[in-house]
């Protein structure tokens, strides 16, 4: 029988491998002109036009206070426009604009960088055992990575 590892231990692991994850992210990050935060909001202003401050905080997981900080160079530079909701006078929509393409698009590069930066660290296996670990710790938050193109039969050989 496999013995538990100790859950504090497992705990500090977790831990060291936030603090990498952390690291690599903001190395990457910091070579551009955007922040991983910044970053992540142009990717989810864009996919949503019109979404709402509150709700860009809640699903970036990120703090109201810091979602209207890290908005603001990128509607200073009019990258993102915000305006008065529509249905509710009390809230701001956010949108792309045509300047902020471009700096979307590149906000893409740098987090599918990032991506390929960190896989290059593991194999096959490894990748694997990160989705069945991550499918048990976080069940159904995570979306499931494609680990290989289904491929056709070979059709008989000929006698």
């Amino acid at each position: 029988m496999a013995r538990r590892r100790d859950p504090l231990l497992f705990l500090e692991s977790y831990v060291a491998l936030k603090r990498r994850l952390d690291a690599v992210c903001a190395e990457t990050y910091g070579a551009s002109e955007f922040s991983a935060v910044q970053a992540k909001m142009l990717r989810h202003v864009a996919s949503q036009p019109g979404i709402s401050q509150a709700e860009l905080a809640r699903a970036t997981a990120t703090d109201p206070a810091l979602v209207g900080r890290a908005l603001q160079p990128m509607l200073d530079l009019g990258w993102i426009e915000r305006r008065r909701s529509d249905e509710d006078r009390r809230e701001y929509v956010l949108s792309l604009t045509a300047a902020g393409r471009g700096p979307h698009k590149r906000a893409c590069d740098v987090r599918a960088s990032l991506a390929a930066k960190l896989v290059a660290y593991l194999d096959e296996r490894d990748l694997e055992d990160f989705d069945r670990i991550v499918g048990k710790l976080a069940p159904g938050e995570i979306p499931a990575r494609v680990v290989k193109a289904e491929t056709k039969p070979s059709a008989p050989a000929d006698p």
